[in-house]
């Protein structure tokens, strides 16, 4: 079995780096070439111009501007299951996030025409397992065209029956709850009815998450100083 192809275009291709990457940069105050208006003024600059006043690349939201502006905000990953007529069906999932700790409540969102949300609304619940730093395979595969293939994967089910990688940093069951419209997509919220960290991996992969930044997978190289 594999991939949902309703949940594909949540993973974005590769992005062609801003055809003008000096208009990010904004001029000094005082510099050469400052702009000698108020920019909250509106209208051209003093020599003329009409860059857009914050320095930036103005676009037109369309699909390809979204993809390319949202594609800058480093998303975890997950691959998100339920239980189908044909058996376990699954997807990788990147727009999945915690909404609320009381009630415990997630949400993420599928493609109108997606199988895997098929599923989940007959069935009326779903797992989602939150992926680790090695897990880049396994994110690739249920991202692929066709029904996902659970063969040779490290598998554990709960009280929803679906399926719960083992190999994952953590896991959630969930009921669904609500379902709303969102353009293109269906905006899923669970209700959490059980949750909890897996395994234990090596010294380099232990607690590090799978990460998504401008459509290409990564790791996590170190923290922030707080």
């Amino acid at each position: 079995m594999a991939s949902d192809p309703g949940a594909r275009t949540l993973l974005p291709p590769p992005l062609a780096p801003a055809r003008n990457s000096q208009a990010l940069n904004a001029p000094t105050p005082n510099g050469p070439g400052a702009n000698t208006q108020d920019p909250a003024d509106g209208g051209e600059f003093a020599d003329g111009g009409t860059e857009p006043p914050f320095g930036g690349e103005a676009m037109s939201p369309d699909p390809a501007a979204m993809r390319r502006v949202c594609g800058h905000f480093t998303t975890g990953v997950t691959v998100v299951t339920a239980v189908a007529d044909e058996g376990w069906i699954g997807a990788t999932v990147n727009s999945f996030t915690s909404v609320s700790l009381d009630p415990p409540w997630v949400l993420f969102c599928l493609r109108h025409d997606s199988r895997l949300l098929t599923a989940i609304r007959a069935e009326g619940q779903f797992a989602v397992s939150i992926l680790a730093a090695g897990q880049s395979g396994v994110a690739m595969d249920f991202a692929a065209k066709g029904l996902p293939s659970f063969d040779g994967l490290d598998c554990l089910t709960g009280t929803t029956g679906a399926p719960v990688l083992r190999d994952s940093v953590g896991y959630l069951e969930c009921r669904l709850a609500e379902e709303y419209p969102g353009g293109d997509h269906r905006i899923v919220v669970g209700a959490v009815t059980a949750l909890g960290v897996l395994g234990e991996r090596t010294a380099a992969d232990r607690d590090d998450p799978l990460t998504f930044y401008r459509g290409r997978l990564a790791r996590l190289d170190k923290e922030c100083e707080r």
